[in-house]
């Protein structure tokens, strides 16, 4: 179950054929779904939706919605309630220049509404992008010069690897939010195992302080 309003929405406003692509995943494994609802509460056993519907299971995981930190939330002149760093594309915050926010911490603005919150994914990539603009005008900032770069999070590329056991979807798009030019979903064993070996390569990297490798 999800609260995103269909399948393949991804938390980036979906990608073309999406939809259908996920559907036709989520039936060759004999998985059942419920999109657009929440979850109510958690019985011993039973997962109880918002309309009243039960889902039983014998094992279930439930990845909750992001929040900032609570010393956050409290600071409401720079954050919102929900605890996110409201910034600038620069990503400095919004009040002071010498406030900065990327990933998980930055607040984030969607284009679109749904009937349920529906997250959007601040890890990987767009953490990347976002710490690369942040580094750059930290760095103008010590030398007494204005910001050097600008990106907006919908303006950062949309490259993803969704690993899904032997299977999985490559997420290619121009922009990570709509409107975009050009996305596409590339279905198949090839993600499995391009995931397997960026996992190795970005822990070897890691481990060796290679920052300056991509």
């Amino acid at each position: 179950m999800t609260p995103e309003p269909e399948l393949g929405h991804f938390g980036i406003g979906g990608l073309p054929h999406g939809e259908p692509l996920l559907g036709m995943f989520m039936r060759k494994e004999r998985i059942a779904s419920v999109v657009d609802t929440a979850i109510d509460r958690v019985d011993e056993g039973r997962i109880v939706l918002e309309d009243g519907t039960g889902l039983d299971f014998a094992y279930a995981m439930i990845i909750p919605p992001f929040l900032g930190q609570e010393v956050i939330a409290r600071a409401t002149e720079i954050a919102d309630a929900k605890g996110y760093v409201k910034v600038r594309d620069t990503y400095q915050s919004e009040v002071y220049d010498d406030v900065y926010a990327v990933g998980i911490a930055a607040a984030v603005e969607v284009p679109w509404q749904t009937a349920h919150a529906v997250g959007i994914p601040k890890t990987g990539l767009p953490t990347e992008q976002q710490a690369h603009v942040a580094a750059k005008n930290i760095v103008a900032q010590i030398k007494g010069e204005p910001p050097q770069a600008h990106k907006t999070f919908g303006d950062i590329p949309a490259v993803c690897v969704m690993d899904a056991g032997n299977n999985g979807v490559l997420i290619l798009a121009d922009k990570m939010l709509p409107p975009r030019k050009h996305g596409v979903l590339i279905p198949g064993p090839q993600s499995h195992l391009m995931k397997l070996a960026f996992e190795k390569y970005f822990l070897w990297k890691a481990s060796h302080g290679y920052v300056n490798l991509p």
